[in-house]
């Protein structure tokens, strides 16, 4: 299936993909699993390398189940349906006994999930992946009125587009819509993601504002309420590596450590993580490394939240921001950005009421040659209003006295020229820095993502 790619020109050319899913089920037979003390487990899918539907409805799954994959095995593609578990006793699905393999090469999907809720789908604890997802156009794809779920510790390879999608697509069905449907509770945490031809993580509908046309007219996505993405790790992403829309009530991004993005180098889906139309949150605590585009692309919602984050070596912007509406204003705060390929920071927003760009760390922008001191914090034109205080603007990295640049530990050190040079961010309810230690340790905030310990 191919995407349906739109161009939008706002000042700075940008182009969403939304790719449409079928809303129909599966026709496969339903596979009757065998109970078993393993693991816990109340039921163990069979194991067959054609596609599996699981259908707790037909199964007798209740609440505090347990379904289990044979570990060793090789499954072909599965499909979890009519899982319903409760806020208190959620559905676990798991390994038993060893890595489960799930095939999804030359089909649709890997794992795909419908009519679900209150479910958690888990590889394990710790850095252990319990579940291996390979191939499949979508190799995780969470949707048709999927809600309440928790997807972790799954290794994710492969995909033919998506590593893992989150969304129901609006559709002639009225369940689907807007007013009828919100996906909430959706917690996307320690899995590892690489070697998607498209996004790693696709979470939300792209076209909130506009909606989708449909042969019932225009139809207009759901929200997705408590989205956090955390903790997990994603390279040699084909598109972004992380792209949310449609949390209009907020979102978090956190944690995440990314490598290598957009290395198709796709026009306008290049970038390392991306919010488009609707996509409020905040973004922190995350390490960004290598790629083609933006590190950082904020499309439309003036009231995103970016700190603590440590950026290395962006194609292009460390930070681009574009407001298309009205709002209160983007918070960039203590961010540690070393050698963007163009401008360190980027700030096309002149609609709202305050930009705040405090205690940031901006190191060898790319754009120096081109745009001289403005290549640090490039603003669209006088009109943006911005209060920019306590940021280090520096060509000259060794100067800082990191602690191990060469292996990627930005770290300061007592004789670093940033230490105690911040200004106050006490009212802004940051409590601790990008490696989870006290925000304040000292006589005065520390400039960059790092307080010194």
């Amino acid at each position: 299936m191919s995407a349906i790619l739109v161009c939008i020109t706002f000042l700075f050319s940008q182009c969403n993909d939304e790719e449409v899913l079928p809303q129909d089920e599966i026709n496969d037979p339903t596979i009757s699993a065998t109970a078993t003390n393993d693991c816990g487990c109340t039921y163990t899918v069979p194991v067959s390398t054609k596609t599996s539907t699981v259908d707790g409805k037909t199964l007798g799954i209740k609440p505090g189940n347990v379904i289990c994959l044979k570990g060793g095995a090789t499954y072909g593609n599965i499909v979890f349906k009519n899982i319903r578990g409760t806020a208190s006793a959620p559905v676990v699905i798991k390994n038993c006994g060893g890595t489960v393999t799930i095939n999804g090469t030359g089909t649709y999907f890997g794992i795909k999930t419908q009519l679900s809720s209150f479910f958690r789908i888990t590889g394990g604890t710790g850095t252990t992946y319990g579940i291996k997802v390979n191939g499949g156009h979508h190799s995780v794809t969470l949707e048709y009125l999927t809600t309440n779920v928790e997807f972790d510790h799954v290794e994710v390879a492969n995909s033919g587009f998506s590593g893992i999608m989150a969304k129901t697509d609006p559709s002639c069905d009225d369940a689907t819509i807007r007013g009828n449907f919100v996906m909430k509770d959706v917690r996307l945490h320690d899995n590892y993601v690489h070697d998607t031809q498209g996004e790693g993580f696709y979470v939300g509908h792209t076209f909130w504002s506009k909606g989708v046309n449909t042969s019932c007219g225009v139809r207009y996505p759901h929200p997705i309420e408590g989205l956090k993405i955390y903790n997990n790790v994603v390279r040699n992403s084909g598109w972004e590596a992380i792209q949310v829309g449609s949390t209009p009530s907020g979102s978090e991004v956190y944690n995440n450590k990314i490598y290598n993005y957009g290395v198709k180098n796709e026009l306008y889906q290049n970038h390392g993580v991306q919010f488009s139309e609707a996509g409020i949150g905040k973004f922190y605590g995350n390490f960004i490394k290598g790629g083609k585009g933006n590190a950082v692309m904020i499309i439309g919602n003036p009231q995103n939240f970016v700190h603590d984050n440590v950026i290395i070596n962006a194609g292009e912007d460390g930070i681009f921001c574009e407001d298309r509406s009205i709002g209160a204003g983007f918070h960039f705060v203590n961010n540690t950005i070393i050698n963007p390929g163009g401008n360190g920071i980027r700030i096309y927003a002149d609609e709202v009421k305050m930009n705040y760009v405090y205690n940031n760390l901006i190191v060898n922008p790319g754009a120096y040659a081109k745009n001289g001191e403005k290549a640090f914090i490039f603003l669209l034109s006088k009109a943006v209003p911005v209060k920019m205080l306590n940021n280090y603007q520096t060509r000259d990295i060794s100067s800082l006295k990191f602690a191990s640049p060469s292996s990627d530990n930005f770290a300061l050190t007592s004789s670093s020229p940033v230490v105690n040079k911040g200004t106050s961010i006490s009212t802004l309810n940051i409590p601790v820095d990008y490696i989870q230690k006290p925000r304040l340790k000292g006589t005065a905030y520390d400039i960059g993502a790092y307080e010194l310990q």
